[in-house]
């Protein structure tokens, strides 16, 4: 990752970056919205979560449907619609094949689950919708998009001239 998006992403973190990860998505600023995170940090740490998301837009948006329960109510919709289930499987499992192929045999410790890591529920739309915006393969991450909307920020988050906070940015929602 260019020093430049490195810096970005850390002051959209609000942290250092445990390991070198790659942009993959990025909004209409061209900022960074989502980054690809090898299976283990530079310090052998397993990580599961293959795609993170770094847009303080979307995380704080995520963060308001969370709290109203939206993960509970969408592991019930998996379990009772065979259709979503199948859907929702299938990319748990090929998740983790892909990262799986990523993974360096000298390791010992290696991630595993779907996305996230979750093995049973979805555990966290964030990450759903992180492999959303990166690959257009997650069902749970589609309703997540939808249900939030696109990019609508009217300030950049990061100015990035200065690269800090823009003290303009703020979320409508």
């Amino acid at each position: 990752m260019m020093n430049h998006n490195k810096q970005i992403v850390e002051i959209q973190l609000g942290r250092k970056l445990r390991s070198s990860v790659n942009v993959v998505t990025t909004c209409h600023f061209n900022l960074p919205v989502v980054i690809k995170v090898p299976p283990n940090l530079d310090d052998g740490t397993p990580f599961p979560t293959t795609y993170w998301l770094s847009c303080p837009m979307y995380n704080k948006k995520i963060g308001s449907l969370e709290s109203t329960g939206l993960i509970k109510e969408l592991d019930s919709q998996i379990q009772n619609d065979k259709n979503l289930h199948k859907q929702w499987s299938e990319r748990q499992h090929s998740y983790e094949a892909e990262r799986t192929l990523e993974i360096d045999e000298k390791i010992e410790i290696h991630p595993y689950g779907g996305v996230g890591g979750a093995r049973e529920s979805i555990k966290c739309l964030h990450s759903h919708l992180a492999d959303q915006l990166a690959t257009r393969k997650n069902i749970v991450g589609k309703i997540v998009e939808e249900l939030i909307g696109g990019f609508d920020c009217q300030e950049p988050c990061i100015d990035d001239e200065k690269i800090e906070k823009n003290k303009a940015w703020k979320v409508e929602w």
